[in-house]
């Protein structure tokens, strides 16, 4: 199926770096999103976007819904070294960023640099309409996203692929609440994979596939291990070197190329899940050690100081924190 918008943005076949600069005067103000939407279920409040996040290891999925009259932009925040895919589950979705704005409807994806927010909205102020988003390291599937100056971003009619990767993502974030942190990690890994095959076809040309392919490949499959054994305290590089049939050495180089390394990863990791269990309501009164304990910080000293350095405060004032802000609204 083509797409095309015969008023405001041609979208036939490959259309780089977007299609349309916004007028000078258009601004996009950050939206406060208080309630969630259930995947499919457009029961809107207010004329606010409603938004459900769910985070699988190294993906974020947000669903954004729309309920019409005038409804304001859900802004994505900047997020540098991530992408982001934005396909449309119902209406035409449009994402504006460094001063441009693309359409997305039917079976289009949007592929968007994340190092400046995104305001995603429906294309229509009026219409009701729903946004699917993943969120992803941008070194996890190859993409044609040069390292630019500036943002940048494209659009492309992806017929078939595009339908899979978007009821994917729909139901994986509608398990994701059953399962355990490596499950979910599983989850994230599969979608990284179909989002490979997405941009493989569509956004990157046949000559372009090459070495990059395979090293995308092995480090989606690397990241993937690494969430799946967060728990265990003997986690280290030389083990994930060892699992993946490669050297200590070129585990390094792989990660040097994204401006890490892979003990860096690993502890970063660690932090970010124990600070989504930390705020996690279900899990308020399993003790600030085992949270630790369960992510891979054998002992309470360390995992107190690694989160403070990070945070700039120990986990057990985060989580009250974070619950007394949540009381007051």
């Amino acid at each position: 199926m083509s797409m095309q918008s015969s008023e405001k943005a041609p979208l036939d076949g490959r259309v780089r770096w977007g299609n349309r600069r916004m007028d000078s005067g258009t601004v996009c103000t950050p939206t406060r999103l208080t309630s969630e939407l259930a995947p499919q279920d457009l029961t809107f409040r207010g004329a606010c976007p409603v938004l459900h996040t769910t985070e699988l290891g190294s993906v974020t999925v947000c669903q954004i819904g729309f309920r019409g009259g005038g409804s304001g932009p859900h802004v994505l925040e900047a997020n540098p070294g991530r992408h982001a895919l934005v396909l449309s589950s119902l209406g035409v979705i449009g994402v504006a960023g460094a001063g441009r704005e693309l359409v997305v409807r039917d079976e289009a994806v949007a592929l968007c640099d994340t190092r400046l927010p995104l305001a995603i909205s429906p294309w229509l102020r009026s219409q009701v309409a729903e946004a699917v988003v993943m969120v992803f390291p941008g070194s996890a599937v190859p993409t044609v996203l040069p390292d630019a100056d500036e943002p940048q971003h494209e659009v492309c009619d992806v017929a078939g692929s595009g339908t899979l990767l978007r009821w994917f993502l729909v139901e994986a974030a509608t398990q994701a609440s059953r399962l355990c942190a490596p499950e979910a990690a599983r989850f994230g890994d599969a979608a990284l994979h179909l989002a490979a095959a997405v941009l493989e076809r569509h956004f990157v040309d046949v000559g372009e596939l090459s070495p990059l392919t395979q090293q995308h490949e092995l480090m989606t499959r690397i990241r993937g291990f690494i969430d799946r054994n967060l728990g265990d305290p003997d986690l280290t590089p030389s083990w994930v070197a060892s699992a993946h049939h490669i050297s200590t050495r070129y585990l390094q180089r792989l990660f040097k190329v994204e401006g890490s390394t892979p003990s860096v990863w690993i502890r970063q990791r660690r932090l970010e899940t124990c600070q989504r269990e930390l705020c996690d309501p279900e899990l308020r009164s399993v003790p600030i050690r085992e949270i630790g304990l369960r992510n891979g910080f054998a002992q309470a000293s360390d995992f107190n100081r690694v989160f403070r350095a990070r945070y700039g405060v120990p986990p057990g004032r985060f989580r009250d924190e974070w619950f007394r802000r949540d009381a007051t609204g």
